[in-house]
């Protein structure tokens, strides 16, 4: 829902899901900001939302429809109210705001399909009868008559918009589960956003959070804003008190939900204890249904179970066989952060959430070892230097080289066994060892090492021109096992529809 819990996933999702009840802000903050801070000075105020009874129910997807307009509806009073006081736009809030974050029009759809053509009227009546509502929109109206009120209306901006952004993606599939509508049609437009595609929430998110550290904001300014985010926080606990007085049903919490299991406590370790290097480490990042590994504090976590998110294409594969350490502790997504064993928290905040986030982690994903070894690959600014390193590519077995090893199809040009290189009597040329450097390869033959993978810097190798060209893919060596299907298929069809018009063409001549 709105009001910053609302997201179930906030900012911190977006790093690590892995954090169950940990602040989810934490994860899209730069390094130093305005937004590390207040994350981290909030964090327990939304760690306690989190785990407040009215999120558990969207979590297990137990709560009435008439609970779920409740809340759509004092969603609407506050983002109408806020949204009406940002016109005209004026900085600070300018700086961080654009059209696709509001949220009135869609909440107005949503209600519209729940509550039909009377909504407005049962609308009104719910928000009137509201205490919470009312308390939260006299606060906002006091914020903004402040001699810092520009800057106390960028509070509720910062908070609000965010929770929905960052966690429409998860809410978002409960309450289209819950009503079996898809994601983002009338009933579920909360939480989708213009220009935002589902799953990319994230980017829109970070590119928030950096403008947003750009804002000048002086000592008593910010310490203003952080008194004003702790009340919202509060005001919007009293919001999903009361929804959840409606029709209170036990829910489950976000862990549980997340992994369709009973909140039994901290996993046990894995019985293989491993010692890895970070080196050996980056070669758990879940390729070909492997292991995922990551780290914290120098300790190995099994994060296998959540292969959706961490595993080739997820989300948060940018984390998957690294040293996370001080990306969580300093809540940054600078890809340098990552495996920096040289750093060390140079205050008590970093500590106190480096700590929270192990701590969290621990609950969720078995402990699997330790990660061995000296900050002397580290380099000043806390990129790994890895040595170039000469990976042999294993040899083809003897038969298969022989057989086929440097024929070139004589329609495509692509080298390989081909049937009709063979047909057309083209020889087999001497085939020679390749050597891949700077990381290590894996059977697919795609570079494994630092930097290469999409997780980090979107970097993957090109493919073969010659595997897009038209000859290319006419060739039948060429063909996977649906196009071979679909040939015979229209073959058989062909040859059936032939029969029965010849045989027709047949008829009508006698």
């Amino acid at each position: 829902g709105s009001s910053i819990s609302d997201s179930g996933l906030n900012l911190a999702e977006l790093i690590v899901e892995a954090a169950a009840h940990m602040s989810k802000y934490g994860n899209l903050s730069r390094t130093d900001g305005h937004s590390k801070w207040f994350l981290q000075k909030t964090l327990s105020e939304h760690d306690r939302s989190m785990d407040h009874p009215w999120m558990k129910m969207i979590y297990s997807q137990s709560f009435s429809i008439k609970q779920y307009a409740a809340w759509l509806a004092r969603n609407l009073a506050i983002f109408k109210a806020l949204e009406e006081k940002l016109e005209p736009i004026q900085e600070p809030v300018a700086l961080v705001h654009d059209a696709c974050l509001l949220r009135t029009k869609s909440l107005e759809i949503d209600l519209a399909r729940l509550l039909g053509s009377s909504w407005r009227g049962e609308v009104d009546a719910m928000c009137t009868a509201s205490a919470a509502t009312n308390a939260y929109l006299a606060s906002l109206d006091a914020d903004l008559m402040s001699s810092d009120g520009q800057y106390l209306l960028l509070a509720h901006h910062f908070l609000q918009y965010n929770a929905v952004l960052s966690g429409g993606s998860y809410l978002g599939a409960m309450v289209s589960q819950k009503l079996c509508v898809p994601h983002g049609a009338p009933g579920i437009q909360f939480y989708a956003f213009d220009g935002v595609d589902s799953g990319k929430e994230s980017a829109r998110v970070q590119k928030y959070l950096k403008d947003f550290d750009k804002i000048p904001t002086s000592n008593e300014e910010r310490d203003k804003m952080l008194v004003a985010m702790k009340r919202i926080y509060e005001e919007t606990e009293a919001l999903m008190t009361e929804v959840f007085e409606i029709n209170p049903v036990e829910g489950s919490d976000y862990k549980s939900a997340k992994d369709g299991t009973a909140n039994e406590g901290p996993p046990q370790a894995c019985p293989e204890q491993l010692q890895l290097n970070l080196n050996e480490l980056q070669a758990y990042t879940g390729e070909d249904g492997g292991r995922i590994l990551l780290s914290i504090s120098k300790e190995l976590l099994d994060v296998s179970m959540g292969r959706e998110l961490y595993g080739s294409g997820g989300g948060y594969s940018l984390l998957a066989g690294h040293d996370v350490s001080r990306c969580l502790a300093t809540m940054s997504l600078d890809p340098e952060h990552l495996d920096d064993l040289r750093w060390t928290p140079d205050c008590a905040e970093d500590a106190e959430t480096l700590n929270a986030w192990r701590q969290k982690l621990k609950e969720k994903y078995p402990v699997a070892g330790k990660l061995v070894g000296d900050s002397s690959t580290i380099g000043s600014e806390g990129l790994r230097k890895r040595p170039t390193a000469n990976v042999q590519v294993p040899p083809k077995p003897a038969q298969a080289a022989s057989e086929g090893d440097g024929q070139k199809c004589p329609i495509s040009g692509k080298e390989g066994t081909c049937p009709m290189a063979s047909i057309m009597g083209i020889g087999a040329k001497p085939s020679k060892d390749s050597t891949v450097s700077s990381g290590s390869t894996t059977e697919n033959g795609k570079t494994t090492g630092f930097m290469a993978g999409k997780s980090l810097v979107a970097s993957v190798e090109k493919k073969n021109s010659s595997e897009d060209s038209f000859l290319y893919r006419i060739c039948p060596l060429h063909w996977d096992d649906n196009t071979i299907k679909m040939v015979v298929v229209v073959a058989a069809c062909s040859w059936l529809s032939g029969i029965f018009v010849g045989w027709n063409l047949r008829k009508m001549m006698m």
